[in-house]
């Protein structure tokens, strides 16, 4: 089954005028696109067991310090930071480099929107723009290709976070980012809306939800009190066994009607002249759900939400990259047989980790493929080379 050329959707058309400006932002500050993020320069990530790190997409794995053993102004503009903003400076990415290749992530237009307010230098003011609030393990799923769930709980009232960042931090940030554990179950949430729209109404905010619990007048009267950025649902499958699996023990029906009851208080709140959510859908390819990606697709756009493909690395056993070379090649040859170009440009960082993994020929082979691909899409449709992150 084709689906019609997604380029003709106004949210596929919408997003890829926005990568477009994003890269037109990078440029003109005498930047490449190719080799520039801006993440280091304004986002600290504050993780439960207070690890500090600077970019969501290397997760843990690149810890800058610990909250217990310095100050967030001692991590921020420590040797490790300065040298993540060098590489980027200098346009040579070494720490960043598979992720700039497979994902395109900087140029992402939420990320690329606060350019014209930082300060691309190695060492930067005390206070990030842009603040990425882990501070709990909590969540109601034990994800199998997570960990987060069994970090710990409660350690950011321990070590005076919350008293200092009332006047050091809080009213100075331009947007908050959550996502670990989940966010609306944890009472540090709504403290921190609470603390934050006291002082800094104008902060903008992006939410990551598992969606799995309900929407309620409590949650309802927090959730007015900020401005959204984006809220980002991670739903990594739409069969109820399937979903099972992998968010164990999750029930798909509770995250459907919990979506539904979102998009009506959005309707509610964008009739009161507040903000929308700009609703993303994280889709994370992995072993058990591969074959889900035109119906999750699918589902996204009919629901007038930004579908956003990820692909799992780890844990390895549960990546496509674990399995065998003839089989990581039978998924590609499904791709690509199955797949338009509109859709595959979805799916760039799903098929170019695979494709990147295979034998310099077999390779080679299928990047001929995709510019076929592409080149057939041109005779069909026209030229319509749309660049999507």
């Amino acid at each position: 089954m084709e689906m019609s050329n997604l380029f003709d959707h106004p949210i596929i058309k919408a997003r890829a005028k926005e990568v477009a400006e994003s890269k037109k932002r990078i440029e003109s500050k005498g930047l490449d696109s190719e080799t520039f993020c801006l993440m280091p320069f304004v986002n600290l990530i504050l993780e439960p067991d207070g690890s500090v790190g600077l970019c969501r997409q290397k997760g843990t794995d690149f810890t800058l310090g610990y909250i217990q053993d310095q100050s967030i102004n001692e991590i921020w503009n420590g040797p490790f930071a300065r040298r993540w903003r060098r590489e980027f400076l200098q346009g040579k990415p070494h720490i960043c480099e598979t992720e700039l290749k497979h994902k395109g992530c900087q140029l992402c237009p939420s990320l690329n929107s606060m350019l014209s307010k930082a300060v691309l230098t190695e060492t930067q003011a005390p206070t990030p723009l842009r603040l990425t609030a882990n501070f709990n393990g909590r969540c109601n799923l034990q994800c199998q290709m997570c960990d987060v769930w069994k970090m710990p709980n409660g350690l950011y009232n321990d070590v005076n976070f919350w008293e200092p960042a009332k006047k050091d931090i809080f009213p100075f940030l331009h947007e908050i980012d959550m996502l670990s554990g989940e966010p609306f179950i944890q009472p540090d949430t709504y403290r921190l809306i609470d603390e934050v729209s006291a002082v800094n109404p104008d902060c903008l905010w992006s939410i990551t939800t598992n969606m799995h619990w309900k929407l309620n007048d409590r949650i309802e009267k927090s959730m007015d009190k900020i401005k959204f950025k984006n809220l980002i649902m991670s739903i990594d499958s739409l069969n109820a066994q399937t979903y099972y699996k992998i968010r164990y023990p999750g029930k798909l029906d509770i995250v459907m009607e919990n979506f539904k009851l979102i998009k009506d208080y959005e309707a509610r709140r964008v009739q009161k002249g507040m903000t929308g959510f700009n609703i993303h859908i994280n889709f994370l390819i992995q072993k058990d759900n591969w074959k889900e990606a035109r119906e999750m697709i699918k589902f996204c756009l009919d629901h007038q939400a930004m579908p956003f493909l990820t692909f799992l690395y780890r844990p390895e056993e549960m990546s496509l990259l674990d399995l065998p070379e003839n089989e990581r090649e039978e998924i590609l040859d499904y791709y690509f047989h199955e797949y338009d170009w509109s859709e595959l440009v979805l799916m760039r960082r799903v098929w170019s980790p695979l494709v990147d993994s295979l034998p310099r020929l077999s390779k080679a082979s299928y990047l001929t493929q995709i510019q076929n691909i592409k080149s057939n899409h041109t005779l069909k449709y026209g030229e319509q080379d749309l660049e999507l992150t």
